[in-house]
């Protein structure tokens, strides 16, 4: 019995030691100060043209302590190939210029709390990859000012400039200096290059990159035949075979007949091209009643040309359509067509439409490209009620308006509203566009009506302004496409309403995807044919590579 008291006695004194000591360590722990700092918590990196602004937390347990930070900036994520940038500071905020980075360059940081007192270094935190954007005031070269052997660059005006690096694929070097008249002029012409090569164009403020970009030389024209404003465009157009190169002089040229009257260029069963020599659509007119794309196999490449309805809708010929699809035999007999290319062209005063392609059963009428560059597309006049895209039932691979100016443009802009269907969903792409003033007769879906067809719409770097047209009312819906995979980006809009009063805001559906939009004024209204962009306006700097929205060519 002893022995177990004994034992009792033993157990309690140790379990008392036990608590003294439980009791000696929370003492401790009240007064704890970690060796060394917390790291800091994850890092945002803020890229921008000429800098990237850093950001993170401050590390636990640091206020008040004076704590510093060294910021480490490496191309290699795992810092073992070198640091490129180091800096230590007092702050958690940090902006990295260009002057010590390099734009476009893929870089990583890592940041970590300094040592103070008797407290170590936290470990380090790693951002995610950053880059500075870089500058991009160099434009869009338009397609009147690219020649095979010469090209005309313009930039927004700067100062500091220095001179133009060409970089010609497969070739040297080209070195262009600027000349203070150069840098106030805000453009180039530069000579000498080649045709049909790719270029890279830099500017330069010294070592500065301030914009970079790339182009094609054109090859040089080939014509098959070259015709003057006293010749017979429409004989010549009968005349052509498959793959002919139509040049035409500077002048003034009607589509009529030996009457006088106007009368249709009939494209049939070929595929021609119809361009100025000069590529100025300032000085080449085409006074056009139609062109008939008719049965398999039409198709047309138009180039520097001013096209003029205004004539003919003078006159009992009456401009119809700018283009028409129509069968063989018949409007209505099934054909394959090959593409529409309408490049550095101005299109005005078209009587129903632009463009008719709905005349032939479902899938019954093909065609595979249609696409507008550098245009100036106006002045519709909508009779019998036309959509400005008149395309039901059409099958077609590509529609696409880029760097163009469209206005004016009637009920609607594009109706594509016939269900069919479609192995492979068509694309349709509006990029650096300026559209104003569409929509009337109380419609809805008078923007695009894609109705439940599939399809891929993008529409990028644009300005959507002024609905409906003036004196008219619309619907609020301005788009219609249930099955389309749809994305809006960088683009800017106003005034877009139903013309009621008091106006709704006509808006876009839910299934499009709306990234970095404005909604800028641009100071115009549905009456306008002049949109520049107002001196200063962050909408000649808001584009997804930092240059102008809408078609480039209102930048300057």
């Amino acid at each position: 019995m002893k022995a177990i008291n004994t034992i009792i006695k033993g157990l309690l004194l140790l379990l008392a030691l036990v608590i003294l000591n439980v009791s000696c360590k929370k003492d401790v722990e009240d007064v704890f100060e970690p060796d060394r700092f917390f790291k800091p918590a994850k890092i945002t990196a803020a890229s921008g043209e000429t800098a990237v602004k850093l950001e993170w937390p401050a590390s636990l347990y640091t206020a008040g302590k004076g704590v510093q930070y060294t910021v480490e900036i490496s191309k290699d994520s795992l810092f073992q190939s070198g640091i490129d940038y180091s800096v230590v500071i007092d702050s958690t905020t940090l902006s990295i210029t260009d002057d010590n980075l390099v734009i476009k360059q893929k870089y990583f940081a890592r940041v970590k709390a300094n040592a103070i007192d008797n407290i170590g270094d936290s470990k380090w935190e790693y951002s995610s990859s950053f880059s500075i954007t870089g500058e991009q005031i160099i434009f869009p070269v338009l397609d009147a000012e690219l020649k095979d052997k010469s090209v005309i660059l313009r930039w927004r005006i700067t100062s500091g400039l220095t001179k133009i690096v060409l970089l010609p694929t497969g070739g040297s070097q080209i070195d262009v200096d600027l000349d203070a008249n150069d840098v106030a002029a805000g453009f180039k012409q530069i000579t000498g290059l080649t045709g049909n090569t790719t270029y890279n164009a830099i500017i330069l403020a010294g070592t500065k990159v301030k914009g970079t970009m790339n182009f094609v030389t054109p090859a040089a024209s080939i014509f098959t035949v070259v015709l003057t404003p006293s010749d017979d465009l429409v004989a010549a157009v009968n005349n052509a075979a498959n793959g002919d190169v139509i040049g035409l002089d500077p002048g003034t040229y009607n589509c009529v007949d030996g009457t006088g009257a106007f009368v249709n260029l009939i494209i049939l069963q070929k595929t021609i091209t119809i361009q100025s020599v000069s590529g100025n659509p300032a000085d080449t007119k085409v006074n056009y009643r139609e062109i008939t794309l008719k049965g398999t196999g039409a198709g047309i490449t138009l180039k520097g040309i001013e096209f003029d309805g205004a004539a003919a809708n003078a006159t009992a010929s009456q401009a119809l359509y700018f283009l028409n699809l129509t069968g063989l035999n018949s409007d209505s007999e099934a054909a394959t067509f090959t593409d529409i290319i309408v490049e550095n062209c101005y299109v005005h005063d078209m009587g129903n439409c632009i463009f008719r392609g709905n005349r032939a059963a479902n899938n019954a009428h093909k065609i595979g490209t249609m696409k507008f560059n550098n245009c100036k597309l106006y002045d519709c006049k909508s009779l019998n009620a036309y959509t400005f895209f008149t395309m039901e039932k059409l099958q077609f691979e590509k529609l696409e308006f880029t760097n163009s100016t469209l206005y004016n443009l009637g009920r609607a802009f594009i109706g594509w509203s016939t269900n069919i269907t479609v192995a492979v969903p068509p694309t349709i792409l509006i990029d650096q566009c300026t559209i104003n003033s569409f929509g009337r007769d109380a419609r809805n879906n008078f923007f695009i009506d894609a109705n439940a067809n599939p399809l891929i719409l993008t529409i990028s770097n644009s300005i959507i302004s002024n609905t409906p047209m003036p004196g008219s009312t619309s619907g609020t819906a301005l788009m219609r496409a249930t099955a389309a995979t749809a994305d809006m980006s960088y683009c800017n809009t106003f005034n877009l309403t139903n013309g009621a009063s008091p106006a709704v805001a006509a808006t876009f559906p839910a299934i499009v995807t709306m990234q970095n939009n404005k909604t800028v004024d641009a100071g115009w209204t549905g009456n306008s044919s002049d949109f520049t962009l107002p001196a200063g306006s962050e909408l000649r700097t808001s584009n997804s590579s930092g240059g102008p929205v809408g078609d480039p060519r209102w930048a300057f």
